[in-house]
Order: C-alpha cells, then structure tokens, then sequence
C-alpha cells in the first residue's frame, strides 16, 4: 500500500476534525529545519547536481504547503546524483554510437584478403566489442532511468505521484506602493 499523501496535496470532503487530527499528525512528524535553496555539501564539484537540488527545492519553496521536509534531503541528494550520473552515461553511450558506427563505415571499405585476414577479424572484433559497450550502457540508463524515477515519485515530482492534485502555491509578493514606501520610512 502506497504511503499516505501530505495533506497539503489532499482534497477530499473530510470533516473539520479529521483534518485537524490529520494536520496535527503531520505537524508532529515535520522538522523544524526546512529545506534550504543553498544545496548541502555533498553536492559540491557536482554542477548538475547543484542546479537540479536549486530547480527541485525552489518549486517546493513556491508552494503553500509543506511536501518535502529536510526528512527527504538525503533522498534528494540522491535524486540529484542519479540525474547527474545519467546524464554523464547517456554522453558515454552516445560516443560510443559515434565510435562504433565511424569504425564500422571504414571496416565495411575494407576487402579482407589472405594477407590481412587477421587484421581484417580483429577489427570486426573490436567492432562488436563496441556494439556490446553499447548495449551495456543501454542497460545501465534504463536502471538509472527507473531508479529516477522511484525517486522522483517518492520526492511527488511526478503528476501521477500528485495524484493530479496541484497545491495551492504562495500569493505572489506586491510590490510597495509609493505610500506604503513613504509611510514606511
């Protein structure tokens, strides 16, 4: 059984004090430290890392309720590292698709004769070494990619995670008016 959504992300038709008894649960359970813009430590030399912790947490920061707490920060640095990492194999994969199609081309130009037949089979072994790096990499990316998205469904950054149910987000800050400036100070 999945666990239970934040009441910041609930909208059923329940009586006051089921709320209440649901908002006072969730409170007993939610740190005093919130999560901060600035990413923590781990992430450093990570840039990738660092802008997807500033991209997650500012959309967490822009809503009214609380669904991510600093309960779920080593889970977003995860989340963080695992984004970085694939993207870094997703670029290792790719070169190697250059690498194996660019060799392929000059293998398939070259007639083995009974002088280079050796040479001739080595480079279609290598060839085929790079086709399975290749397919190596895909597996790789398709665990990472699910692992990924584990996460982001336990961090509620996907719809279906949300269940549909967008939070009310913070009133946009207005900016003081000329008297509000002059009453002010």
């Amino acid at each position: 059984m999945p666990a239970r959504k934040p009441s910041s992300l609930n909208n059923r038709n329940d009586t006051q004090a089921d709320r209440a008894a649901r908002t006072e649960a969730e409170s007993a359970m939610t740190p005093k430290t919130e999560l901060s813009l600035k990413p923590p430590i781990s992430l450093n030399r990570h840039k990738l890392a660092v802008a997807t912790w500033k991209r997650v947490v500012g959309l967490y920061l822009e809503i009214e309720g609380k669904i991510a707490t600093s309960f779920d920060s080593d889970v977003l640095v995860k989340y963080c590292l695992l984004e970085e990492e694939v993207v870094l194999f997703a670029k290792m994969r790719d070169e190697t698709v250059k690498d194996w199609d660019r060799e392929r081309k000059v293998a398939k130009k070259v007639k083995p004769t009974v002088d280079n037949l050796s040479d001739w089979v080595g480079m279609w072994s290598q060839i085929n070494a790079l086709g399975a790096k290749v397919i190596k990499y895909d597996a790789r990316l398709d665990g990472k990619r699910k692992l990924l998205h584990t996460l982001s469904q336990s961090l509620y950054l996907t719809p279906r995670s949300r269940a549909g149910v967008e939070p009310p987000t913070k009133p946009a800050v207005q900016p003081k008016s000329e008297m509000e400036k002059v009453l002010d100070g």
